[in-house]
């Protein structure tokens, strides 16, 4: 192994607080305020006393500067101190995926006026472009990030294209980013399948202003039936464009719960809008969903999440969007699990959507619709619908106790819900 270069004027680190490290990981002192002319050979610059690090895609290898610098904060011990990781603007083209496992207060920021964009290198083998487990209170704002699936000649799903993962983590926030072109999700927040705590144990998430276009999902869905999806988790004036599969939170477990999606503009979709699966505490207001070729906001039970069973759907609101031309409008349905395990949520509320444009032809399919399974506690009230061609706006199961449904029209008339 050749020695490192030893610069001919030693600065005490602590007095500048700015590292370069080499290839290897071993600090270099130098009075540095920019990158260095030799930055090929060296993965990041490090700023101790302002606590930040500074990574650039003018390197030799970017993807083991993206994993050293990483590896870095990880192995800082003063973790307790928030630090910031800046990406220079440009193409970062990585040959794997990039993975951290407990970082901890950490920003990962680009600028978004020239932001660093992430791409998957010709020949990477990985899954994900990068991949963060068992994190807590990190947050990632301004970068751009691609797939490798078009979506040219079908919706079909590219299982092993991925963007971004976060596994059980806790305080995770999204902010100001772009995806485009996943074959699977392009952002995962769920519970990781080697988490030695079973069920769900991943918390408090924010996803904000994002930027979605020509993706298969956004998902929850853990990679085993004994770890559940996420709770606590905030999704926010987001754009989704061109959805083929959905914006999807999904649980194999009890205990995913407290999910707010509220503000988002979802434009064009080849399967549904939103997609709940067994998750329970559950707020959907102020949203647009258009275009989208089924279902605008379907929850329903996931019947192969679970061998036995558990209740999911207590305290569901789903108020105040905007739902246009779509396939169907609002469905929700607590069947059973395949297991034959029944339940009956509490507390679903559908009021102030309105609806138009609805090209559902089945005369048995309603607009809003309660299936298989019922409620105990259901209001459908003061709901706008109008051009709906089966000409059924409202219904529910029979079974369904509690019921309040009033102050509904269909093209400016009063409508009375069916039954069945």
């Amino acid at each position: 192994m050749s020695q490192l270069r030893i610069l001919k004027k030693s600065i005490s680190c602590a007095a500048i607080g700015i590292l370069v490290f080499s290839a290897m990981g071993a600090p270099i002192p130098g009075k540095i305020n920019a990158l260095p002319a030799n930055a090929a050979t060296t993965p990041y610059v490090l700023d101790a006393a302002n606590h930040i690090i500074t990574v650039s895609p003018n390197v030799t290898d970017v993807t083991s500067a993206v994993s050293s610098a990483l590896n870095y904060l990880v192995q800082r011990p003063d973790k307790s101190t928030r630090w910031k990781l800046k990406f220079t603007g440009g193409k970062y083209s990585l040959t794997r995926a990039v993975r951290a496992d407990n970082l901890q207060n950490v920003d990962l920021v680009s600028d978004r006026s020239n932001p660093a964009v992430f791409v998957k290198a010709s020949g990477n083998p990985s899954e994900y472009l990068l991949y963060f487990r068992f994190a807590k209170s990190i947050s990632m704002a301004g970068f751009t990030f691609y797939g490798k699936t078009s979506f040219a000649t079908n919706v079909d799903p590219v299982w092993p294209d991925q963007g971004v993962y976060f596994g059980s983590c806790d305080g995770v926030k999204v902010d100001w980013n772009k995806f485009y072109n996943f074959g699977n999700a392009a952002l995962r927040v769920t519970t990781d399948n080697y988490d030695p705590v079973q069920g769900v144990h991943s918390f408090n998430t924010t996803v904000t202003n994002n930027i979605f276009n020509n993706i298969y999902q956004i998902s929850t869905t853990s990679n085993d039936d004994i770890h559940g999806a996420t709770a606590n988790y905030l999704f926010q004036y987001n754009t989704v464009a061109n959805l083929r599969g959905a914006v999807k939170f999904a649980s194999r477990t009890e205990g995913a719960k407290n999910v707010r999606v509220l503000y988002n503009i979802f434009n064009g979709g080849d399967h549904y809008g939103l997609e709940v699966n067994n998750f329970t505490d559950f707020y959907i207001s102020s949203n647009t969903f258009q275009n989208i070729k089924s279902v605008a906001v379907n929850a329903y039970t996931n019947e192969r999440a679970s061998t036995t069973g558990f209740p999911w759907g207590n305290n569901f609101s789903i108020v105040k969007n905007k739902i246009i031309n779509c396939g169907r409008g609002i469905r929700f349905s607590p069947n059973p699990y395949a297991s034959g395990y029944t339940f009956t949520p509490k507390a679903v509320t559908i009021t102030d959507n309105t609806i138009s444009g609805i090209t559902e032809t089945d005369p048995y399919i309603p607009a809003i619709g309660v299936f298989k399974g019922n409620i105990d506690g259901l209001t459908i009230s003061n709901n706008k619908l109008s051009k709906i061609s089966n000409g059924k706006a409202i219904g529910h199961t029979k079974g369904c106790t509690n019921v309040t449904v009033s102050a509904n029209t269909l093209d400016d008339q009063n409508y009375i819900a069916i039954t069945y």
